[in-house]
């Protein structure tokens, strides 16, 4: 993720989150540099709030309401990360690009939201994003070392 240059606008797929939170034995170090980034402002950085959704439901079948708040009130309140609300308007796209591709809703959602704040990147780890022809951003893997 260091290809991404000072002064971006990025979109961070629920994956990105997951490498940072869990400490993925793989791809931690690219996540945990990349929310260092977000943290110091360096780069700014928008997700839907479908990724709080997708990251509380272990804690809530463990039923960890503790982890489940820490969470939230992470993600919530990381600094210059803002969470964008699912609207009509963001279900509407979703609904097209989901109908044109092979992305399912979860990742429809978080693509369209990237789409509509018009960021310069998104975050994830997921190839089909990089076979949707035409994006007007970048897709960023996370690298296999």
């Amino acid at each position: 993720m260091n290809r991404i240059p000072a002064g971006s606008r990025i979109a961070l797929d629920t994956v990105a989150f997951i490498y940072f939170l869990e400490r993925h034995p793989t791809h931690y170090k690219s996540a945990k540099d990349l929310f260092e980034r977000i943290e110091k402002g360096t780069i700014e950085a928008v997700a839907s709030t479908l990724v709080l959704t997708e990251l509380l439901v272990p804690a809530f079948r463990a039923e960890d309401l503790s982890s489940a708040q820490e969470v939230f009130r992470l993600v919530s309140h990381f600094p210059h990360l803002e969470l964008i609300e699912v609207t009509a308007s963001i279900a509407y796209n979703a609904s097209r690009i989901r109908a044109e591709s092979s992305l399912r809703t979860p990742d429809s959602l978080n693509l369209t939201t990237a789409l509509m704040e018009q960021v310069d990147w998104f975050v994830t780890n997921d190839k089909a994003f990089t076979r949707i022809p035409g994006l007007p951003l970048k897709i960023g893997l996370f690298s296999h070392r």
